[in-house]
């Protein structure tokens, strides 16, 4: 092709044709910047769609990591919102005229806690690296930026909670019950030193005299009783600030759900995941036909009221064995019979926990399928509301699915 253009380039100097062999070259230099251009505009096409490929490899990153954070969060959340139910159970005991006889069940759940962060590490890495901006959505680079930034300030709002609230309130309880030791509580010690003597003799401390305790104990040294403590304002004060912790310790974790469910929609809607449940109005459970069947199971052994046992106490034999069943039974004994054995955490499980929400009306204090089963205020019409819908929310997505690998 180079030969033939300089033929033709020799023959119109040859010939004194300059006219000619100057539109010649005219079009000759035209012809190279199309070439080029067209060159360039291949490459452009080359780099945006390998540009749009790791877009879209980031953004399922972030959106697994995003994932992963919802079910974590769950799980932070029912926790601390039950350890402020047991707090507040606590601080109105103070507020009535007879202690309840179940208040020591909860004087020991209040005094726990745990930390969770979010999964954050495509996404600060995609910022500390400064690759965020490979995607090409400003909306949606803001929006990543400032769920991290969001997250950061109310994970440091929580540690501010444990710092002021729930460490002083444990300082203060212990102030006021230095040492809460029953006699029978002493015994038992008593008799485990003594099945273990050679252990304890053994250890440094005791060969060193420095042991804490004096062995067998003759008597609990700082015993205080319950009535004494319900009037110790340091031990209602320390309670007090329990719920404060773990209250506003829930409030944050929700608030973190929520921006994480809200950041996930809007990447399921960015990256055209119609499949998706949105996220903040709905859960994030997949099913498969043993959950439908489960659920199902569980709605049968229930056929009516006499069928349903309002004494839950998280241990089935009696259920099977009366063929009367809580609704945990019904759920525990359904999932031995379909899938085989029992899974706490089954999506089944998971949804009809979900579902239960929406008739909770403050029916739970720790155990939320037993607390809700045997509160006064349930009905048997609202137990079986919770597995219709549930089996139908299955029925639905499942559905949904089939309709899709059809297509």
């Amino acid at each position: 092709m180079i030969k033939f253009f300089r033929r033709i380039r020799q023959r119109l100097l040859t010939e004194n044709k300059f006219s000619k062999y100057l539109l010649y070259a005219i079009g000759e230099i035209v012809l190279v910047v199309i070439g080029i251009l067209i060159a360039l505009q291949i490459n452009n096409w080359n780099e945006e769609r390998k540009r749009e490929n790791a877009e879209a490899v980031i953004l399922e990153q972030v959106k697994t990591d995003l994932k992963k954070s919802q079910t974590g969060l769950e799980a932070i959340k029912d926790f601390y919102l039950q350890r402020a139910r047991i707090s507040a159970q606590v601080t109105r005991a103070f507020y009535k005229a007879d202690l309840p006889d179940n208040i020591t069940e909860y004087l020991s759940g209040a005094l726990s806690r745990r930390g969770y962060s979010p999964v954050l590490g495509t996404a600060r890495s995609l910022i500390n690296s400064g690759k965020i901006d490979i995607i090409s959505s400003a909306e949606l680079k803001n929006d990543i930026i400032s769920y991290v930034e969001r997250v950061d300030y109310l994970l440091k709002e929580v540690n501010r909670f444990e710092e002021t609230y729930f460490r002083t309130g444990i300082d203060l309880i212990f102030q006021a019950k230095p040492n809460n030791r029953d006699q029978e509580t002493v015994e038992a010690l008593n008799n485990n030193y003594e099945l273990n003597k050679e252990t304890i003799d053994a250890t440094l401390t005791y060969r060193l005299n420095m042991n804490e305790r004096e062995f067998p104990l003759a008597k609990n040294p700082f015993k205080t009783g319950l009535k004494e403590l319900f009037q110790d304002v340091r031990f209602y004060s320390g309670y007090r600030k329990l719920l404060t912790s773990h209250r506003n310790t829930y409030y944050r974790y929700n608030n973190i759900h929520y921006s994480t469910n809200a950041l996930l929609d809007k990447l399921n809607s960015a990256t055209n995941d119609t499949r998706a449940t949105p996220a903040t109005a709905k859960h994030n459970l997949e099913f498969d036909s043993l959950d439908l069947k489960i659920l199902q199971k569980a709605d049968a052994l229930l056929t009516d009221s006499s069928k349903w046992n309002k004494q839950d106490e998280r241990s089935c034999d009696d259920d099977i064995f009366n063929e009367k069943y809580s609704l945990y039974c019904a759920l525990y004994k359904a999932s031995i019979e379909i899938a085989g054995e029992y899974e706490h955490r089954r999506p089944a499980m998971e949804l009809a926990r979900f579902i239960l929400k929406k008739y909770e009306y403050g029916r739970i204090i720790n155990h939320r399928l037993m607390d809700w089963n045997n509160h006064p205020d349930t009905t048997f019409e609202e137990v079986k509301l919770v597995l219709k819908e549930s089996i139908e929310e299955i029925d639905t997505q499942l559905t949904i699915e089939d309709i899709n690998k059809s297509s």
